[in-house]
């Protein structure tokens, strides 16, 4: 099936309409894919909701990434996730202090911390199907740390370090950024550990993602985000995110969000 592209002033045209009337698209609604039994659930925002229509602001995202399946059968394992960022949104790991990947290993939350706040640029939970030899599944959501990363090679990512209380194992999913151009912009792919693979399967996410700009260069935030719609349109949409699911078996699922934005005046 092939999805019908309207052009960006008619998009802005239509939300203006919507806009003078009072009426703009809620961050409460979801978006969802499925593949036969499998269902990806999505919803995000980026706040604020006013922004220039050129240069950009500091500014936050959130996302809520879920798979579920139809009949209540475990998901199938993740081995990579992409999460893309809408080219509006702009992240700059350069205006944040780094967190070199080898700190993070073996790492608790509170070790982490203690080794990287100033690096900390997010935080959210991970839901995990746990299974162990002779037990029943027990599904947990563990809480996750975002750093902003530096690897070995001197490139930047985003670490994305999951603790579990219960069993008592911590682990790092290290996010690469990849360029793209479009309309998402930012890539960033991580690669889940085969190890975590035994005991545990990836459920999706729940993230909150920015932070205030650096003390010493109020200029620079770790994520920017602007409202680029034509003149005269005070109103218009971003695409917010991508996020995709590789699995076993070469089967994957991709859903996005768009949402809307007001120039601030």
């Amino acid at each position: 099936m092939r999805r019908c592209r309207m052009p960006r002033f008619l998009l802005a045209a239509g939300l203006a309409t919507w806009a003078a009337a009072g009426v703009l698209p809620g961050t409460a609604t979801a978006e969802q894919a499925q593949s036969g039994n499998l269902v990806l659930t999505l919803r995000g925002d980026v706040s604020p909701h006013r922004l220039p229509r050129r240069g950009s602001v500091p500014a936050t995202a959130s996302l809520y990434s879920r798979l579920t399946t139809t009949d209540g059968t475990p998901v199938p394992g993740v081995r990579r996730i992409e999460v893309q960022l809408g080219a509006a949104a702009v992240l700059d790991p350069h205006g944040s202090p780094a967190c070199p990947l080898a700190r993070l290993r073996n790492a608790s939350g509170r070790d982490a911390l203690a080794r990287c706040r100033e690096a900390l640029v997010g935080r959210g939970q991970m839901p995990l199907e746990v299974r162990l030899p002779r037990q029943r599944a027990l599904r947990r959501d563990p809480p996750v740390l975002l750093f902003n990363g530096r690897g070995s090679d001197g490139g930047r990512g985003l670490w994305a370090l999951v603790s579990v209380v219960q069993p008592p194992v911590s682990f790092v999913l290290p996010f690469h950024f990849r360029g793209r151009a479009g309309s998402f912009a930012t890539t960033l792919v991580a690669a889940v550990p085969r190890s975590i693979g035994r005991w545990a399967r990836v459920r999706g996410f729940e993230i909150d993602l920015g932070r205030p700009p650096h003390r010493v260069d109020r200029s620079r935030s770790y994520l920017s985000a602007s409202c680029p719609v034509p003149r005269p349109f005070t109103a218009g949409f971003l695409p917010v995110a991508r996020t995709t699911y590789f699995f076993v078996g070469h089967r994957r699922l991709s859903e996005a969000i768009v949402r809307s934005c007001k120039v601030a005046r």
